[in-house]
């Protein structure tokens, strides 16, 4: 099992009609997309973010369709413009030492595969985690 979790601070300037319209879209990625077997969306307690998703999908191929697919792009064109910072790993239970290579060439390949993204990524002011170093 793959658990994906997105924590994310919103910009002074985004409205709360905004960041509704961003946590409902996660919201939606959870109920359309077939890949992930369960989802949590809502406050980030103990942390030093405001929000989190954690997305649960059973192994890289059900990440990578996660990654792929149309909802998570959605909810990319929709809120990345909203966050300040913006934290996105995985936890797995797979003992295999290649994983976090692995899981870094499937956030390549998404990349790749959608440009668009890639730059709104590239434009949060303090984004770390998966992907970045693809």
């Amino acid at each position: 099992m793959i658990f994906h979790i997105n924590r994310a601070t919103m910009k002074a300037t985004a409205t709360a009609e905004q960041i509704e319209a961003a946590l409902e879209s996660w919201r939606h990625q959870g109920r359309s997309n077939s890949a992930i077997k369960s989802f949590i969306v809502g406050r980030d307690h103990g942390g030093d973010y405001t929000y989190s998703a954690v997305f649960v999908v059973e192994d890289l191929d059900g990440l990578f369709e996660y990654l792929t697919h149309p909802s998570t792009y959605e909810t990319d064109r929709l809120g990345l413009n909203l966050v300040e910072r913006l934290e996105i790993f995985d936890v797995s239970d797979d003992g295999d030492p290649d994983l976090n290579d692995k899981i870094k060439e499937l956030h390549r390949r998404r990349n790749e595969l959608n440009s668009e993204v890639a730059a709104m990524l590239a434009d949060v002011p303090s984004y770390t985690g998966s992907g970045v170093d693809v």
